[in-house]
């Protein structure tokens, strides 16, 4: 009676063991736990181009102009930012301007400070890490694969398309003065300085 007694006991104990070992939830509940983990790059992306920019850190457009064209490699190693071994060199510049000329893919601009200085603001061809690099929105140590880190860029870069160059293209005119915040690429290997273009953040019309 008492081995009987026992094997009971320890099928009870085994039988607990199994239940406390075992989880149930609802499939709701399992996809929920799973997403936390996943990267949300559009939300990212949003959050910075809506409450990020307009206190980001810019260069004034026409001291940038000034001392890259004195020392492009030495200004861009000091001041400029860039991923690993890469020639290229980000910057976010911002500054006062008049509009000289709409042209296909750009926008010429005087800048105030010296009519003798201009740049161009990009209206097509919007790709590359320059927002995302010279921001310095994130940190490429932080993520598990370079997917998601790319992924900043090109959604940096669809918002910049279907939502700033769009209303700007829109009202632009020739002579227009205008306030610019953008980020701009400079690659110290094959510097093209008088064919910057910047990749628009912040526009605001004088008008």
């Amino acid at each position: 009676m008492k081995q009987v007694i026992k094997y009971i006991v320890f099928a009870l104990l085994i039988g607990l063991s199994l239940y406390n070992a075992v989880y149930f939830e609802s499939l709701d509940d399992h996809k929920r736990g799973q997403n936390k983990g996943v990267f949300d790059v559009k939300t990212l992306a949003i959050d910075f181009m809506a409450s990020k920019t307009e206190t980001l850190p810019a260069i004034n457009a026409s001291e940038f102009l000034v001392n890259i064209a004195d020392d492009i490699t030495g200004y861009c190693k000091n001041n400029g930012k860039k991923l690993g071994i890469s020639d290229n060199y980000n910057f976010i510049i911002e500054g006062n301007a008049t509009v000289a000329t709409i042209e296909d893919e750009n926008i010429l601009l005087v800048l105030n400070d010296d009519k003798e200085q201009h740049i161009r603001i990009a209206t097509d061809f919007i790709f590359g890490n320059a927002i995302r690099d010279a921001s310095a929105i994130a940190d490429i140590g932080d993520f598990q694969n370079t997917m998601d880190f790319n992924s900043i860029s090109v959604e940096l870069n669809n918002i910049v398309r279907e939502t700033v160059v769009p209303l700007l293209k829109q009202k632009v005119e020739e002579d227009d003065e205008l306030y610019f915040k953008g980020a701009v690429e400079v690659n110290t290997k094959h510097p093209d300085l008088q064919h910057l273009k910047v990749i628009p953040l912040i526009i605001k019309f004088k008008k």
